[in-house]
């Protein structure tokens, strides 16, 4: 249900952005950032770190608005908490490590210009598409020794992780001589990057996250 409201909002806002950006200015940008993802719900994670790298097209709207859809690369990394175990046989061992392309679509608002330093907000609609899922797990050492099994490295996908979530993002910035960026961000994940199980062994995982962001627009 998300993904149905979330798709048709990115289209709307990029079908705007296309229409003006024909007669108004475009500046195109690089951004890098410092993430830490929350992973919610009933699941075996705690917060862990990452970084994202991307680009960015910043079209000017009347009115000092503008519309910021960018093309990303994140990793993340969540580690398991203490002696959780997977199955019978096995445990999380290390963290589950995540790669990404993120597409944010951003709407926003610059609402303190000085012509040298101007602060903005904006929000909107983000889909990752997950291209890796990996974890590693160790056997259970309370099995005797001659019936465990070796360590392992698994595919998530394999486990119930997905390869699209969604969500909302929202971000504070200031930007120095119309060039240099910093802004803080918060994703909200309205859709699950993973769901498997059932009644007391049911997982779901939804992963927020904040990050500190330096850029550059050329």
């Amino acid at each position: 249900m998300i993904r149905r409201i979330c798709f048709p909002i990115m289209a709307l806002v990029l079908g705007i952005a296309g229409a003006y950006a024909q007669g108004t200015g475009v500046r195109y940008g690089a951004q890098l950032s410092y993430d830490v993802s929350f992973p919610s719900g009933k699941n075996p994670y705690k917060a862990g770190s990452g970084f994202t790298l991307g680009g960015v097209a910043n079209i000017s709207l009347p009115g000092k608005f503008f519309i910021e859809p960018g093309l990303k690369f994140t990793y993340a990394s969540m580690p398991t908490k203490d002696l959780v175990s997977f199955n019978e046989k096995y445990m999380y061992e290390g963290a589950a490590n995540l790669y990404t392309l993120h597409i944010p679509v951003s709407f926003g608002y610059t609402f303190y210009d000085t012509g040298f330093v101007s602060v903005e907000m904006s929000t909107g609609p983000y889909l990752n598409v997950n291209m890796v899922a990996r974890q590693k797990l160790d056997p259970d050492f309370g099995v005797p020794a001659a019936d465990r099994e070796p360590s392992c490295r698994i595919n998530l996908f394999d486990y119930g992780w997905k390869r699209v979530d969604s969500g909302w993002n929202i971000r504070l910035s200031t930007t120095f001589a119309g060039s240099y960026f910093i802004g803080i961000d918060g994703d909200v994940a309205f859709t699950p990057l993973a769901k498997f199980g059932n009644g007391d062994n049911k997982v779901q995982i939804r992963r927020s996250s904040v990050s500190v962001v330096l850029g550059y627009y050329f």
